[in-house]
């Protein structure tokens, strides 16, 4: 391929090669004119096909030409990345960079294969497209930087100092991107905890946050969170690119530069100050350069309570009782703990918890013997452990403490477990309400009552009628309200269409752990019904 640019550019790739801009070292003797000579990956040739393009449309793009070598004959590929972005006056880059990502095999998501030549040298070509919006009605834009690896480890990173001698850059004029992004919500990620003690490590708060920016999009941001005495930490967040054709901005995915949602991690230190520390600043950066410098950031608190429990502190952490039944209803379990360094009493405790419901409770009592109770609840049913991950406490005076791996705090050991259940339900006595029909005057159904036992509640039943072979007839299942013990009447069908004979009555309850008593079922692997089988006899 035949590089073409309006301007002479050739002899400044000459001079770029002569400077040094090779990346690699050279094998073999001079006098060896083999096509691989250099041993690494080398940037050789590098131009834009236009001076200046007019992108107020949104549509306009500018061609860029490089050539790529290298100088391993055992690689077969080559990864890259070629980097457009806006250059001041001062030189200095403003806004987002833009990657044209390429390879020498063609894959998904890279953007620019070879349009000529082998892994020794290979022309590749991409229409840029021009951000429609800058800062200013007419931008300079320029090649900043060109990155790339081979399959055998080789790698090149071209710098701006470099790329200088192939001047490849142009002017557009573009629409004006005046205001920097907006935000429309900001406050923590659902899990965060509001208790982080910072002892021995340090702690991480996030945040999450809506980003919108209308004209040339959403780049970069940064959260600033102040402490006591005037410390203060920050976080940075930024729109990556993905590899599907998406982007991510700290956790969550974006489709679109436009409307984000972003995560951000603010890290305060090991021995920082204790106290509450708040969001109070958050910087956005549009892709055109704008800032947007927002401090009153939501009306809900966004603090967190920063601690080495060093003035309030806590002990004699207990949960009662230690196995719960839940088996038909949620379970209330007591969390108790022991306060001490209290001023102006205790304003609020918060309980964190794995498989079970933690809680907040606002002002609780302190009992005579120096100790707080509050609640937590276990599921019903499914619900077979409960774990104290973390439980936090702060004073009248905003002093706070914190416990628990999900404070990062010291170490908790709380554990309440489901009462064992492993006892199927007993079914005492079973009756039918009658036993001989007519085939003519056949009603609907029969009833049959069951007296019934079961730890945890019967809540589900089949039953089936067999004929004398025992072939099936006729049967019905269903789900129940859970009984524990007593009578439990079902519904037989007999609206089958039963021929003249002898039928016998097959059931099953089930219990709500999924524990199931069969009776009755031909073949004898089953219990007889207590008071013998159950069976139905239809005349003519």
């Amino acid at each position: 391929m035949k590089l073409v640019k309006k301007r002479p550019w050739a002899l400044k790739v000459l001079a770029a090669a002569v400077g040094g801009l090779l990346v690699g070292t050279l094998v073999g003797a001079p006098a060896q004119a083999e096509e691989r000579r250099q041993a690494g990956i080398a940037l050789t040739a590098l131009a834009v096909e236009q001076d200046t393009v007019d992108a107020t449309s949104g549509s306009a793009t500018v061609t860029v030409d490089w050539t790529m070598t290298d100088g391993n004959a055992a690689a077969t590929d080559m990864f890259g990345a070629i980097t457009v972005q806006q250059v001041g006056d001062d030189g200095g880059l403003i806004g987002a960079p833009h990657d044209l990502t390429f390879s020498f095999q063609p894959r998904w998501p890279y953007q620019a294969n070879p349009v000529a030549g082998t892994m020794a040298s290979a022309d590749y070509s991409y229409d840029f497209p021009v951000p429609q919006y800058a800062a200013g009605s007419t931008a300079r834009w320029a090649v900043v930087k060109v990155t790339a690896r081979d399959d055998q480890g080789g790698t090149a990173t071209v710098g701006r100092q470099k790329l200088a001698d192939f001047d490849a850059e142009f002017t557009a004029t573009h629409l004006v991107d005046s205001t920097g992004p907006t935000h429309d919500s900001f406050g923590f990620v659902i899990d965060q905890p509001k208790y982080l003690y910072n002892a021995d490590e340090s702690v991480t708060a996030r945040y999450q946050v809506f980003i919108s920016d209308a004209e040339s999009g959403f780049f970069r941001g940064q959260l600033l969170l102040s402490g006591p005495q005037g410390a203060a930490a920050s976080g940075s967040m930024r729109l990556v690119p993905g590899d599907d054709g998406s982007s991510k901005c700290g956790e969550y995915e974006a489709y679109d530069n436009h409307d984000v949602f972003c995560t951000v991690d603010v890290t305060i230190p090991a021995g920082a100050p204790a106290g509450d520390w708040s969001a109070s600043r958050l910087r956005l950066t549009d892709a055109a350069g704008n800032v947007s410098v927002i401090r009153d950031l939501s009306q809900e608190p966004v603090s967190v309570h920063v601690t080495r429990n060093e003035t309030l502190r806590a002990s004699e952490f207990a949960i009662s009782p230690e196995q719960f039944n839940n088996w038909n209803l949620p379970a209330r379990l007591t969390v108790k703990l022991k306060p001490s360094g209290v001023r102006d009493g205790i304003r609020s405790v918060t309980v964190l918890t794995e498989e079970c419901w933690g809680s907040v409770t606002e002002n609780p009592a302190i009992a005579p013997d120096g100790t707080i109770s509050v609640q937590i609840t276990a599921g019903p049913v499914y619900t077979r452990k409960c774990t104290i991950t973390g439980i936090g406490l702060t004073d009248g005076a905003g002093n706070s403490a914190a416990y628990g791996a999900a404070f990062q705090g010291p170490a908790l050991s709380l554990v309440a477990t489901q009462i064992p259940h492993n006892t199927p339900p007993v079914v005492n006595a079973a009756s039918l309400d009658r036993t001989t029909f007519s085939a003519g005057s056949l009603p609907d159904s029969a009833r049959l009552t069951l007296d019934v036992t079961s730890f945890v509640g019967v809540t589900q039943f089949s039953l089936t009628v067999y004929d004398a072979d025992g072939a099936s007839v006729d049967g019905r299942s269903g789900g129940l309200s859970p009984v524990t013990e007593g009578p439990l009447v079902l519904s037989v069908p007999l609206n089958g269409g039963l021929e003249p004979g002898v039928y016998t009555v097959g059931f099953t309850v089930t219990d709500v752990a999924g524990l199931r008593a069969p009776y009755g079922y031909p073949g004898g692997n089953r219990p007889t019904p207590p008071g013998g089988p159950l069976l139905i006899t239809v005349t003519d």
